[in-house]
């Protein structure tokens, strides 16, 4: 299996900043890099939008994962909202029609539960350009929010890191059984 991997901004773009200076950008490379190694480990083969801190279009996104021929795109960000309170996990896909609808349920449910946060569950959107332009099945995690303080202060440990990662990694694992 081939999976294209995008961690969310990136350089001149740190998504969102948490309000001690946690930048989204910093948050989901991290995670990115262990989840690409995880399922490295299981065989698969995996490309990446970057390795490190650098800016790159959302059309570069999505022609790379086309132009690799990748079987599904998985996009990675944190959430942000002006109210400190917010929390929870959601994952965007294009439409209920996606062949990633049932995984994105799971990793929902899988990252509410690991992370003690509000499933926020799946939603639909057609104008996220990753969901759009990609040719094969892609979603979009939003992990949690950044802007609640509960989450900054964990977000960038290693262990709040492979969690998220170990749980979306084993989401996609059920992909390929």
């Amino acid at each position: 299996m081939k999976f294209y991997l995008d961690f969310g901004h990136g350089g001149k773009d740190s998504g969102a900043v948490g309000f001690n200076g946690t930048y989204e950008s910093n948050v989901v490379l991290k995670i990115g890099l262990i989840l690409k190694s995880m399922l490295e480990s299981h065989g698969h083969t995996v490309i990446t939008t970057r390795i490190d801190n650098t800016y790159y279009s959302l059309s570069y996104r999505t022609n790379k994962a086309n132009k690799y021929n990748c079987d599904y795109f998985i996009s990675l960000h944190m959430n942000s909202f002006s109210n400190r309170n917010a929390r929870g996990c959601e994952v965007w896909v294009y439409d209920k029609s996606s062949r990633l609808y049932n995984t994105s349920q799971s990793i929902c449910n899988n990252l509410s539960k690991a992370l003690n946060t509000p499933n926020r569950g799946v939603k639909f959107f057609k104008s996220f350009t990753v969901l759009k332009k990609s040719k094969m099945p892609a979603l979009l995690v939003e992990v949690d929010f950044i802007s609640n303080s509960i989450v900054e202060d964990i977000c960038t440990s290693y262990d709040y890191c492979y969690v998220v990662a170990k749980n979306i990694c084993d989401c996609l694992l059920d992909l390929v059984i």
